[in-house]
């Protein structure tokens, strides 16, 4: 019994331990799954965080690159501590011409410097470091020194041109301070240089009308107040200018009383109409005395019409002898800007165009004396287009300007001028001045460069001309033998057949006559006066000479042209070389489209498809294609000279410059519709023919 009871009492103190040791594996078991828990959620933790700096530094680096390439203006170029470039931007490759690969590792800043600027900024910077710099070293010690201000310097772009440019140079640095590399930001400044000098020839200018003039000058307000008015004043009524810019006195303080409704009347009825007025009343000077003066003036309004300011000059009137001696100065410095004038001027009546006088420039280039000219009718001397200036409403301080028209020297010896006519008052009565410029080299160099043009496209042509004579030939040739086989073999022709064979060959003779003619007219140089043009002729002569090329080579024309169009003033032949090389490039264009197209695309019919019509006071026409387009950074360049997209050897580029010439020569407009890889429209507008020119022919 003793026994069993020991045995139970080992028992259960077996268990008692095997529990407690229970207790303490399941205490142990929870606190390794909590510290597994912890340890689980800080790792994910961890994660997320590194997640989340990921996305940061992605979006950075986007944002980096944005900001990068959205300054499509302004150059933004970064380089190692060698001066090898990392960065080159968007706006980098719009302003110096370079792809970001061509330059990225490979080239340096110098590439972009012109070497004389550069060896001059290096002298000035060795100087001001009383050390030798060098080349890049100029950039850096820039960048070295903090310099946060802008420098002016001169970019060379790829081709090799040149633009100013606004560049700022600072270090890039690394934590502990040591520089990693460089930053460059540039700017193109050609057009604040512009602005800049425009402004300051403009205040030149603006400066010395007020010293010269006669006239007193100011700037004020409808009530009265003066903001500026110039130092004539105080010799005309014994004012200075502070007494109305600072003194606190208006203009109406001086006004006669009696005078003041009649000018302010005169005041509300130009604005009531074009804002401009001339009134006349009397002003009291400084020391009480009365002055007449004359006034003319503007009114300037704000968008919603209300008067902003009011601008303007006057002169005093009181005496006679005062206004006599002012026509007289004024006389004197017509008299020498008159005679010493670079280029011709004439003075003609308004109305009979009568020469009533010439300087002496406009002897020299015509090759009269002055009695010579003095009385003799200015048409006598050539070509002359005159709006006439009296017809009601007619702005006549409106000049007008008329280029390329044919002059003659005494002894009816040609010459080509532009010149600009300007209504004026001359000896009290209506007259014209007239600036003349002698173009003469410049036309004739343009005519022979048309007339090469013309040549190029008569060469490019020549085998659709060819088999248009072959046609007619083979004809003949055939028509011959016939008549030479049935003289040998003694076989008597039938009069209905000589007839035929006869009547046959005179035909294609004068069908091969009418091709020479055409080519003739078209290879012609081109007469200096203009002749009245119907647009469809040009059409159809065009394609007379080259319609058979453009069969053989599988181009479809698609005609549309209007009936009973007005006629213009032209030449008739430059018309033709409009159309020559429009087709020419469509032909070229659908071609090369063709070529480049995969040939299980199915790409749709393609055609040129020439438009005549008419529309007001002008007659159109367009010539559209269905070939590749004009890529859009290509749009603005395609009317320069020498600029072309086709291969070395294939074209120099003058074909769109001369057509642009030619229309504007005309008083025409073009115009270009067109998308990359959805063909092009170049439409053209001329004004119709109104009324006849006046002038020598």
């Amino acid at each position: 019994m003793e026994l069993m009871t020991r045995r139970l009492n080992e028992d259960v103190d077996l268990l008692t331990g095997l529990t407690q040791e229970n207790k303490l594996l399941r205490q142990e078991i929870r606190v390794a799954r909590e510290a597994a828990e912890i340890t689980a959620s800080l790792v994910a933790q961890q994660f997320e965080e590194t997640e989340k700096l990921l996305r940061r530094f992605q979006t950075a680096n986007a944002q980096r690159r944005a900001v990068l390439n959205s300054a499509t203006n302004i150059a933004i170029i970064a380089t190692n501590n060698k001066g090898v470039i990392r960065v080159f931007n968007t706006g980098a490759e719009n302003l110096l011409g370079y792809k970001a690969k061509e330059v990225i590792g490979k080239m340096t800043p110098l590439e972009f410097e012109q070497p004389k600027e550069l060896e001059a900024k290096s002298r000035a910077l060795s100087r001001e470091c009383n050390r030798p710099i060098h080349g890049l070293e100029v950039f850096f010690e820039y960048a070295r020194q903090a310099r946060s201000n802008q420098h002016e310097w001169t970019f060379v772009r790829k081709d090799g041109s040149t633009f100013p440019a606004s560049i700022s140079i600072n270090a890039l640095k690394e934590a502990d301070e040591t520089v990693s590399g460089f930053l460059f930001i540039a700017n193109d400044i050609t057009e604040k240089k512009i602005a800049d000098k425009a402004l300051m020839e403009s205040r030149e200018k603006y400066r010395l009308l007020i010293n010269n003039l006669p006239n007193v000058i100011y700037n004020g307000y409808s009530d009265g107040r003066l903001d500026f008015i110039d130092d004539k004043i105080e010799s005309v009524l014994g004012y200075s200018n502070e007494d109305f810019t600072k003194g606190g006195i208006t203009w109406f303080d001086l006004v006669v009383p009696d005078d003041l409704d009649e000018a302010m009347g005169v005041f509300m009825d130009a604005l009531k109409n074009d804002k401009t007025y001339i009134r006349e009343y009397r002003v009291w000077s400084k020391n009480c005395e009365m002055v007449w003066i004359q006034e003319g003036g503007q009114i300037l309004t704000d968008e919603k019409g209300e008067i902003d300011f009011v601008t303007g000059a006057f002169l005093d009137i009181t005496e006679r002898k005062l206004a006599e001696n002012a026509m007289i100065e004024s006389q004197e410095k017509y008299r020498s800007l008159f005679d010493s004038g670079p280029n011709p001027i004439f003075v003609l009546d308004h109305s009979s165009f009568e020469i009533l006088d010439a300087n002496p420039r406009a002897l020299e280039t015509y090759d009269y004396t002055l009695p010579e000219l003095m009385g003799k009718n200015f048409v006598d001397l050539g070509t002359f287009e005159c709006i006439d200036y009296m017809t009601p409403g007619k702005n006549k301080a409106d000049p007008m300007t008329c280029q390329k028209v044919r002059h003659f020297k005494k002894g009816e010896r040609p010459f080509y001028v532009n010149y600009e006519t300007c209504p004026t008052i001359y000896n009290g009565r209506g007259a014209l001045i007239l600036a003349i410029t002698d173009i003469t080299e410049m036309v004739e160099k343009d005519a022979q460069l048309i007339q090469a043009s013309k040549m190029t496209t008569l060469g490019e042509m020549s085998a659709g001309i060819a088999h248009e004579l072959n046609q007619p030939l083979n004809t003949i040739r055939i028509g011959g033998e016939y008549l030479r086989t049935m003289a040998e073999t003694g076989q008597p022709i039938p009069q209905t057949d000589l007839l035929s064979v006869v009547e046959e060959i005179t035909s294609q003779v004068d069908r091969a006559s009418e091709i020479i003619n055409r080519l003739r007219a078209f290879g012609r140089k081109t007469d200096f006066e203009k002749e009245i043009v119907n647009i469809n002729d040009p059409v159809n002569n065009v394609l007379g000479i080259i319609g058979k090329q453009l069969d053989v080579e599988n181009t479809t024309i698609e005609l549309e042209l209007e009936d009973n169009l007005p006629p213009f003033l032209a030449h008739n032949n430059r018309i033709e070389q409009i159309l020559f090389n429009l087709i020419t490039n469509a032909r070229d264009a659908i071609n090369q489209k063709l070529a480049a197209a995969d040939t299980a695309t199915d790409t749709g019919p393609d055609s040129i498809k020439i438009k005549t019509w008419g529309a007001g006071d002008q007659v159109f026409m367009s010539v559209c294609d269905t070939g590749g387009g004009i890529i859009a950074e290509n749009r603005d360049k395609i009317f320069e000279p020498f600029f072309t997209t086709k291969e070395v050897g294939k074209g120099m580029g003058l074909g769109l410059s001369i057509i642009y010439g030619i229309v504007r020569d005309y008083g025409g407009e073009i115009e270009l519709y067109t998308e990359d890889g959805q063909g092009s429209k170049f439409e053209f507008a001329f004004p119709i023919l109104k009324r006849k020119n006046r002038g020598k022919k």
